[in-house]
């Protein structure tokens, strides 16, 4: 009896000529980018605070990690602008004041306006689609409070630039979503926020539904520039550094 027919006969299977055999594994998160996404998270959410100094060998410890991935993940969160690293002083977290509010605000406008312009010209169904699945989830919720509702109101605008489809705009973005949610955590305190908040994701949906991009615009426009002004109705009450503690220290 042949080789092949005793193979047969046992049932054996060979693989087809061009398909592979083995199912390559998927390649695990570095432990760098690992750590730069807990502290990133730690900072949005207020575990720890704006303007606080980082310590290497404390979070390290913390993580259960070496020094080189904390380090190399503080370099991740300097591109983010989430760290700053002060040469001979150490890393510290973001601070803001009235002004820098208003610059992350303009440039959030830009880009997510312009990213709303490509979604719903490029794919206008699924975008409203996907929008309206977002503020369905996230309806169910606002009873519960600001905490539960903050991963979703991320979620809203995340998938504009998913739905837009442009890696360059995304890129941009993501340097400045994480100092946008992390202001927008601090400030985000009450239901009659969160409530005014779906209620505008819900109308620009609308108005995309519609083809009143201008007027989607303009309402993201004015949704995205909210943080802005409690800044600087913060800054207008108190004294500056007084603001400053409160921004920082507010979850």
């Amino acid at each position: 009896m042949t080789e092949g027919k005793e193979s047969s006969r046992r049932g054996a299977t060979w693989p087809s000529p061009g398909r592979p055999t083995i199912e390559p594994f998927e390649r695990p998160k570095l432990v760098s980018v690992r750590v730069a996404d807990q502290l990133r998270a730690m900072i949005i959410d207020g575990r720890i605070r704006l303007g606080e100094q980082l310590s290497e060998n404390t979070l390290a410890a913390q993580l259960g990690v070496s020094r080189t991935p904390v380090r190399e993940a503080f370099m991740t969160l300097e591109t983010e602008k989430l760290v700053e690293v002060r040469p001979h002083r150490g890393t510290f977290v973001f601070t803001c004041d009235a002004d820098g509010a208003r610059e992350i605000c303009e440039h959030r406008a830009i880009l997510e306006i312009g990213a709303m312009r490509l979604a719903a010209g490029r794919n206008r169904a699924g975008l409203v689609t996907a929008l309206r699945d977002v503020t369905r989830r996230s309806e169910r919720l606002l009873a519960i409070g600001p905490e539960a509702y903050q991963p979703f109101d991320i979620e809203y605008h995340e998938t504009i630039f998913r739905v837009a489809g442009n890696a360059n705009l995304t890129e941009a973005y993501e340097r400045i979503s994480g100092r946008v949610s992390a202001l927008r955590w601090r400030l985000t305190t009450t239901l009659v926020q969160i409530q005014q908040s779906h209620a505008q994701h819900c109308e620009i949906v609308d108005r995309i539904v519609s083809g009143n991009d201008a007027g989607a615009d303009a309402l993201m426009q004015k949704h995205v520039c909210w943080i802005h002004e409690e800044i600087l109705s913060l800054f207008e009450a108190e004294q500056n550094s007084v603001a400053l503690e409160a921004i920082a220290g507010a979850s």
